[in-house]
């Protein structure tokens, strides 16, 4: 099964640049998704969690490739998809700030 445990961490803790829009293999975006809930949820709490993850989600769907998101069903991620993905964190922790 894939392991994305610490990544939502980093996404809850850490903007998003342009690229074609990917398509999510189903199983990733849902264990990507659930995985972003749970961890997210500590900090964020259960409602705010789940705005995060949606938010989260999409951009990566409209501003990654289909390789990059196929990557992110690895154990180690390349520091420049790493990188990325704190960029996205940032904009939806950020979108949350103004939905206050």
């Amino acid at each position: 099964m894939v392991k994305f445990a610490r990544f939502p961490l980093v996404f809850a803790l850490l903007g998003s640049l342009s690229a074609q829009a990917g398509e999510w293999p189903p199983e990733v975006r849902h264990t990507f998704r659930q995985s972003c809930i749970d961890s997210a949820s500590q900090a964020l709490g259960k409602q705010r969690a789940l705005l995060y993850c949606e938010c989260t989600v999409a951009r990566i769907g409209t501003d990654f490739t289909t390789a990059q998101i196929a990557e992110l069903d690895k154990a180690q991620l390349p520091e420049p998809l790493v990188k990325r993905l704190q960029q996205v964190s940032q904009q939806c922790l950020g979108s949350l700030g103004a939905q206050r």
